[in-house]
């Protein structure tokens, strides 16, 4: 008893690793990646076109992972490849020049990374028998990555310049990497292979195709943010060091709500903190239309991610297992990533990049209207009840 207490210590250590070291990566890629392609030359629509191409890819390959899960014992089997070969394709990143030899590579390895994070949550929520506050516990620790690479990386890019950003990537892959070898939780793909049949009857339920929606209009509106934040705050003359202090001080209050996630729980339902967290988010966007020249204004607008993107991730992380079968969680993680952080981002950024000549004003102005638009679905057809 004591030795298996342990082992999943241990085991929960190490994902937290992960997610620090998954997050720190995103942390380089949703502030910086748009700033880095504007120092390659790229135009507003070419920077959201590449950004929208590697979404887009979160959409084919979680359901192809998923697919292919036949030929791995483990998830962990299946996110060590996949670990091992982003890093292996992101490093022709430094041999390729033009928009459509980088949209290759960015294709390539994101096709790989988008292999990993479905494959944790999976095994996370079975170290953790599906219980949501010791989720939260683990999954801040991505929050901290995000912070500790968005705030030095802002000031180390105002003395040397963005050109370091693929380093610190590359070496962010390769710890994530190493780190996948001390991870041992034995959940099989075994289940997961008997329920193929029933995926479809599932996909019918109108709950289902309304939770894959609201994720997907919800990343949608989040196009503009991880896209070109960045270049928007720019234009009210903020430095790299103050912008990674926004983006950082956004992810504190994830932090802060993840921590202390039970004390939000006893306040209200999962359904109440999905439909108040997508209220919250249309309220941010056009915040950030209207009055991002307001440096309290934007602060608040920032520390209101702790509901626009935790709660709400917490709460969707809460729903899987409800709306999939045990034997169909795997595919349902992968359903909604791709729904979400693959197709709803795509078309966010691709949006983004193809109206940004408007002004970044009506861009998320109309970041808002999709946000709305999910809280009108998720009141309408998502009444569920989830503890």
């Amino acid at each position: 008893m004591v030795s298996s207490h342990k082992e999943n210590r241990q085991i929960r250590q190490r994902l937290a690793v992960f997610y620090f070291l998954f997050f720190a990566l995103v942390g380089c890629n949703a502030p910086y990646w748009g700033p880095y392609l504007q120092s390659l030359g790229f135009s507003y629509q070419e920077i959201g076109s590449a950004i929208a191409g590697f979404s887009l890819i979160r959409i084919i390959a979680p359901t192809l992972w998923a697919h292919w899960s036949r030929y791995f014992p483990t998830p962990i089997h299946m996110a060590r490849w996949g670990g091992i070969l982003t890093a292996v394709c992101f490093t022709a990143i430094w041999l390729v020049e033009g928009f459509w030899p980088v949209l290759a590579v960015m294709l390539a390895y994101g096709f790989f990374w988008s292999a990993m994070l479905p494959q944790y949550e999976v095994i996370t929520m079975k170290a953790i028998a599906n219980n949501l506050e010791h989720y939260s516990r683990i999954r801040l620790w991505g929050s901290v990555g995000f912070i500790a690479t968005v705030v030095s990386l802002g000031s180390l890019f105002d003395v040397f310049g963005v050109w370091l950003l693929p380093l610190v990537m590359l070496l962010l892959m390769i710890g994530v990497v190493l780190n996948s070898w001390g991870i041992r939780l034995q959940t099989s793909f075994s289940a997961e292979r008997q329920g193929r049949g029933v995926l479809l009857a599932c996909l019918r339920q109108p709950v289902v195709i309304a939770f894959l929606l609201v994720n997907l209009l919800l990343q949608v509106s989040h196009g503009p943010l991880y896209s070109f934040f960045s270049i928007y705050l720019a234009e009210f003359h903020y430095s790299a060091a103050q912008t990674g202090l926004f983006w950082g001080l956004g992810v504190l209050a994830e932090v802060l709500l993840f921590w202390k996630i039970r004390w939000f729980l006893a306040l209200a339902s999962l359904r109440q903190w999905l439909l108040i967290s997508l209220a919250i988010t249309a309220v941010r966007w056009l915040v950030v239309a209207t009055l991002a020249d307001s440096l309290l204004v934007l602060l608040l607008a920032q520390l209101s991610h702790a509901f626009t993107f935790a709660m709400l991730h917490a709460v969707c992380i809460r729903y899987v297992p409800v709306l999939f079968p045990d034997h169909l969680q795997g595919k349902g993680q992968a359903l909604y990533s791709s729904a979400g952080f693959g197709l709803g981002g795509a078309l966010g950024a691709w949006l983004s990049g193809y109206c940004w000549h408007w002004g970044g004003d009506l861009v998320f102005a109309g970041a808002a209207g999709f946000a709305m638009l999910a809280l009108i679905i998720a009141w309408q057809w998502m009444d569920i009840r989830v503890k």
